[in-house]
């Protein structure tokens, strides 16, 4: 071989060389590139669901503030009818009261009467016979 020929060959490796360096450095590129485009991809991708999730958060947040409000409405509605409910009961019994007084006050009159009735007849009978015995006298 001679001098001209290891030249060359030398040269022609350094030049494929040179060519595999670009060649790698434009592959490199390509491939960092690819990466950023994969990681931008992937954030976005990661971004929604975490926006989404932050939507539903806020909606749950505020169904939860509307069913607070809510129950606390009905549990004052349900003391109300409570209290309406226990009125109620109280002027039950005091019906049922003035009812017992009623029928404890009709029962005396009755006694009342019926008194006055033997106490009428006793004097109808006792001036009977007073007149009776004045007659024959």
């Amino acid at each position: 071989m001679s001098d001209q020929s290891l030249s060359q060959l030398l040269k022609s490796h350094q030049q494929r060389q040179l060519e595999r360096k670009r060649e790698n450095e434009q592959l490199r590129k390509e491939t960092a590139a690819t990466v950023n485009e994969l990681t931008d991809s992937l954030n976005d991708h990661l971004n929604e669901g975490v926006s989404e999730v932050f939507v539903r958060q806020k909606e749950l947040e505020q169904a939860s503030r509307k069913l607070s409000t809510q129950t606390t409405k009905y549990a004052k509605q349900t003391k109300q009818w409570l209290t309406l409910v226990d009125e109620f009961n109280t002027a039950l019994k005091e019906l049922g009261d003035i009812k017992n007084w009623a029928t404890v006050m009709e029962n005396d009159m009755r006694t009342v009467m019926s008194t006055l009735e033997f106490v009428h007849q006793g004097n109808n009978n006792s001036s009977n016979h007073n007149n009776d015995h004045e007659e024959q006298h």
